[in-house]
Formats: C-alpha cells, structure tokens, sequence
C-alpha cells in the first residue's frame, strides 16, 4: 500500500493499493456515508451514429452506500449515488454507481467521520507491504501443506509424497522433494520457512539447496505437520525470522485470550467488550473481520474507545483458522487489564 496524503482538516486519504490484501484493508477503511472519488467509462453512442460508439473517460464523486472486496475478481466495488461527475452529461448527479479499485488504482475518499483508527490499518498496510513474500511449508512423510503468509495466512495447496504407501521399496523422497520445490519456486518467495517433525525440514533443505535453489530458507522443527505445524510456527517459530507479525500476534493472543477464559482471568466477550473499552479497561481488542463489517457503527465505537485506552487493536481475518473461536464468542473478544 502507498499512502500518498492524509489530510485529518478535509478528512480526505488518498491511497495506491498494491496487494489484494491492501484492497481487504481497504473495504474495512471506507464507510456507508463517505465518498470515494474514481474515473468511471461510459460508452456513448450518437443519433444516427454507426458502430459500437465512443467511450469516455468520467470524473464521479459517489456518496458511498455499499463496499464489498471480490476477491475471486481481485476488485473492491464501492456503489453509491453520484453527488458529482465531469462532463456531468454522460453521468448525471444522483444515479446509482460503482466505481471498481483493483491493484495499483489510486483511490481518493472523503470521511464522513474521520477515525485514527482507519489511519492506524493503512499504515500498518504500508508496513506490511515492506515485508519479505513469505511461504511456509508444513511437511512430513506423508506430505507437505505449502502456505503464504501477507495480512493473511492463504493456503496455496498440499503436496503428496508420490511414493508414501508403495510397498518394497527404499524410501526415496527426492521425488517427493523435487515436487515440492517446484510448487515452492512457482510462488517466488523472498523467504521459505520449513517445519517438519523429525529430520524432514534439514533434508529437504539440503536438497532444495543441492538443486541450486537461490531462495532463503529457515527451517523449524514442529510437533505436528499440516495446518497445525503451520499454527505451530506462526505461534512459536515466525518472530525468529519475522519479527512483529500480526497473524502471528493473533494467534498468540487468541491462545492468550483462551487461557485466560479458562481460568477465569480477565476477559470480555460479545456485547460487553464495548462497555469495558469505554472504560479503558481493554488491553488487548480480537475482532472478527465480519463483526467489523456487519456492525460498523458499533465497531468504530469500540476501536475509537480502545485506541484512546491504549489498547492493542487485532482484526482477525476471517480466512484465519483462530477467527472461528473469536466468530463463535460474539465476533469480538478483549483480554482485560481489570473487571
């Protein structure tokens, strides 16, 4: 993400989204009530005019009614009614319209109610997009579960050891290893972080490396391959390589959050976490990715209250397998500095 200006006086953010992720940050950034400045194409054909006709290029200002980021697409959709249009003859003040943001398309918005704590996530954007391209492997004899790792965990696809559960032969994993680092270099890395239990991570280092791979690799070992060996390294592994991850930091404090429920520590869960932010007694904020989006204005209330707190302030993506615990809790749990 490029943060080109921010100004809090005319409450305008002008942004460059880099990243599909930058796009989710921004469906989280632009509220019902704003306005989004954009270029829309209207194809305009004549009286008597033969052919498909001319496309122009239209200046629109839309008074934002609904976001949504598509990312089957790789577009977020801003729609509204249009307030004003240049030339206004090819879009005429008050009709409904969408204006589509993808990557590398500068966005210019206006809040109808400035929050530090919007800022606060496109800068964090910013940061994060300064970051090496992580992919994380999750292997064992069976097989290896290859992730990437951004603002969100994705999972890229899992590959089988060819040879796993043929009977009479020498184990050889070299086939297995080869097909893994094929899918591996395909995602370009900057960095691949390897977990395995046993020796699967060093051999498949050594290997990767023998092949005259290029790419920085770190390799852990974890109790467990698959998608918990990869919850296991972004919970206990990742700092040592990556330091101040916030899928990392998420997972963490979830398991925080859980033990303390457990022991009947300090937190708060659902509806009451707005009356405990308030009161400034939220150290630690985990709200789901949909409760933001379902609950705005609630939502805003409770971040504006934990950020003038002091608090720490985690949205939790709900592609995150940890989100399900915050999702099942009323979409938004606190870990508590006192009840």
């Amino acid at each position: 993400m490029q943060l080109v200006f921010a100004d809090r006086k005319s409450k305008r953010i002008r942004v460059v989204p880099e990243t599909l992720e930058d796009l989710w940050v921004l469906e989280r950034a632009v509220d019902r009530g704003d306005v989004v400045e954009g270029v829309v194409l209207r194809r305009v054909k004549r009286e008597g005019e033969r052919g498909p006709g001319r496309v122009f290029r239209v200046f629109v200002r839309v008074l934002v009614e609904d976001v949504a980021f598509h990312e089957y697409s790789g577009a977020l959709r801003i729609s509204g009614t249009v307030v004003e249009a240049r030339p206004e003859e090819y879009v005429g003040k008050g009709r409904y319209q969408t204006v589509e943001i993808r990557k590398g398309t500068e966005l210019t918005f206006e809040k109808k109610q400035w929050s530090e704590h919007v800022l606060d996530e496109i800068r964090k954007a910013v940061e994060e997009s300064k970051r090496p391209t992580i992919t994380i492997v999750s292997m064992d004899d069976e097989g290896a579960l290859v992730c990437t790792l951004s603002q969100r965990l994705h999972r890229r696809g899992y590959v089988k050891n060819p040879r796993k559960g043929k009977r009479g032969e020498v184990q050889d994993f070299s086939e297995y290893y080869g097909q893994v680092l094929r899918f591996v270099s395909e995602l370009e890395p900057d960095l691949v972080v390897v977990g395995s239990p046993g020796f699967f991570y060093e051999d498949f280092i050594r290997f990767a490396k023998s092949k005259g791979s290029a790419k920085r690799f770190v390799g852990v070992r974890v109790s467990l391959a698959g998608m918990k060996g990869v919850h296991e390294i972004l919970a206990n592994r990742l700092e040592d390589v990556v330091q101040n991850h916030r899928l990392s930091e998420i997972l963490r404090y979830v398991q925080e959050f859980t033990a303390r429920l457990a022991k009947g520590e300090p937190v708060a869960v659902g509806e009451e976490v707005e009356e405990y932010a308030v009161s400034g007694a939220v150290e630690v904020l985990l709200m789901h990715e949909e409760y933001f989006l379902k609950n705005r204005e609630t939502a805003r209330r409770i971040l504006d209250a934990v950020r003038d707190g002091g608090g720490k302030i985690l949205i939790v993506p709900k592609t995150f397998e940890p989100a399900y615990m915050v999702e099942k809790m009323g979409g938004v749990v606190a870990i508590l500095r006192y009840r």
